[in-house]
């Protein structure tokens, strides 16, 4: 099941047989529903984690217990600190993990692949560039926080992740995008009457898809 698991994973899937079958010895598959906790702020694990399916949402609590959203990761999206895979420190985040739909990940001892990946280069590049993907990642959560208003933080995540958009209850996407659910609806009606977006069933449709690009570029 583990090795089947490997095999079709886009993060090992061009790897070798021998390769990914040595790797399936230290991993194992977890199931996650929806609530449950990864990891919590300052835990000490020695693990990295694949998303097969599902998504996790990061974040920290202010000294008022206030939640405060960081990011997201979903399907086929790598979970690691850098610090477990390098013999010097560079850059350690700490934040809780929580799942946010029913979940499955790929579980991987970080000592173990840590040893693996250093006497294999073409593993070496595949994690090389899930952290530069992870970086982009990041730049683009930091520039819709920081530049974007309101209405271009809406008409972004529906562009991109209009899977989650209709996904998500309309609370938990005012949460994402660190606004209140009263402007989140004020926004979609004026997004509505410009017919750009339209709602069918509770479902966000997009009818004008330039307009749409251009209220964030």
């Amino acid at each position: 099941m583990v090795l089947e698991t490997l095999q079709e994973a886009p993060l090992l899937n061009s790897l070798s047989t021998e390769l990914i079958e040595e790797i399936s010895l230290f991993c194992k598959i977890k199931k996650f529903a929806k609530n449950e906790v990864l990891f919590y702020e300052n835990d000490e694990i020695e693990t990295i984690y694949y998303i097969l399916k599902g998504s996790v949402k990061f974040y920290k609590v202010d000294r008022f217990d206030n939640e405060i959203f960081l990011y997201k990761l979903s399907k086929n999206s790598l979970i690691f600190d850098l610090s477990k895979l390098c013999d010097e420190f560079i850059l350690q985040c700490f934040a809780n993990a929580e799942f946010i739909e029913d979940s499955e990940v790929l579980a991987i001892d970080a000592k173990k692949f840590k040893t693996l990946m250093g006497k294999n280069q073409k593993l070496m590049q595949r994690i090389m560039r899930e952290s530069f993907l992870m970086i982009q990642h990041m730049q683009c959560i930091i520039s819709r926080d920081i530049v974007f208003d309101g209405t271009a933080k809406v008409a972004h995540m529906i562009d991109n992740d209009i899977e989650d958009f209709n996904m998500l209850k309309k609370h938990e996407i005012a949460y994402m995008l660190h606004m209140q659910p009263e402007t989140l609806s004020r926004i979609l009606k004026k997004l509505t009457r410009n017919n750009i977006i339209k709602i069918e069933n509770n479902q966000v449709v997009v009818q004008d898809a330039k307009e749409l690009k251009d209220i964030y570029n």
